[in-house]
C-alpha cells in the first residue's frame, strides 16, 4: 500500500493570496491543523495553525509567512509505513504527496491512514493476537512463522517493536485461529515469553467493527 492509494479527495489546497484567517477557517472546517499550499502543480509548503497564531495578523496573506517545504511531504510511491513515520514524527494532521517531478498530487489525512491500517494489520479478521517477547539476537521471523504453521495456523500480520537500549524484542502476531493455546505452548518451549494473548471471534469482531466505525465518524465530523 503506497501513498498514491491513500490520497484524500476532499482536502483543500491553500493559495499564497489566501489570508491567514481563511486558512484557519478551512482547518476548522476539515478538523485538521495543517493544510498544503500550492500554485498550480507547484507545492509551496505546509501551513500549520501554530505558525499562523504566532504571526498574529490574521488579515495578512499566507505568502508573508515562512512556510516549510522540506520534510513536510512524501512521494507518491512511498509505502504507508513512510507516511505514518512522517505523520507521527512531525505530528502532522495532513501529509502532502508529490510525484517524482515534485508536482503536487494530493494529500493524506490521519483518517485516510486509519481507514487503511485495519486492512494492513488484518484487524477486521477473526483470530488470535499473540504478544511475545524474545532476545533480540534470537529473533527469527522464519522461526516465528514455522511455529505458528506447525500448529496448523497462519500469520496474518506481524509487528515487531523494541527499545534500542534493550536486548528484548516484542512481537505482536495476528493469526487466523481462535485456538491459540497449543501455539502459545510451542512458543514457550522455544524460549519465547508470552506477554499477552487475545482471541476475537465473530461477536467480538462485530463490536470492534462498530467501535472502529464510530471512530471514523468522529474523525469526519
Amino acid at each position: 500500500m503506497i501513498a498514491s492509494e491513500l490520497i484524500s479527495n476532499v482536502v483543500p489546497v491553500l493559495k499564497p493570496e489566501d489570508t491567514c484567517l481563511q486558512a484557519l477557517n478551512w482547518m476548522e472546517l476539515f478538523r485538521v491543523s495543517h493544510l498544503p499550499m500550492g500554485q498550480g502543480k507547484t507545492y509551496l509548503g505546509l501551513v500549520d495553525d501554530e505558525m499562523i497564531y504566532a504571526h498574529g495578523d490574521l488579515n495578512d496573506r499566507l505568502d508573508v509567512l515562512q512556510i516549510p517545504v522540506e520534510g513536510t511531504f512524501v512521494y507518491e510511491n512511498y509505502h504507508i509505513y513512510d507516511v505514518i513515520c512522517l505523520a507521527a514524527g512531525s505530528l502532522l494532521s495532513v501529509v502532502p504527496v508529490l510525484d517524482r517531478k515534485n508536482n503536487f498530487v494530493g494529500s493524506i489525512t490521519l483518517t485516510d491512514i486509519l481507514r487503511h491500517l485495519d486492512t494492513l494489520l488484518c484487524v477486521d479478521q477473526p483470530g488470535g493476537i499473540l504478544v511475545l517477547e524474545v532476545n533480540r539476537i534470537d529473533y527469527s521471523l522464519a522461526e516465528v512463522a514455522q511455529i505458528v504453521e506447525y500448529n496448523e495456523a497462519r500469520v496474518l500480520s506481524c509487528y515487531v517493536s523494541g527499545n534500542r537500549d534493550s536486548q528484548q524484542l516484542q512481537i505482536t502476531l495476528k493469526i487466523n485461529t481462535l485456538n491459540v493455546d497449543p501455539i502459545l505452548d510451542t512458543f514457550i518451549r522455544y524460549g519465547y515469553t508470552v506477554k499477552n494473548s487475545f482471541v476475537t471471534g465473530e461477536e467480538e469482531q462485530d463490536s470492534l467493527r462498530e467501535r472502529y466505525g464510530l471512530l471514523m465518524k468522529y474523525l469526519e465530523l
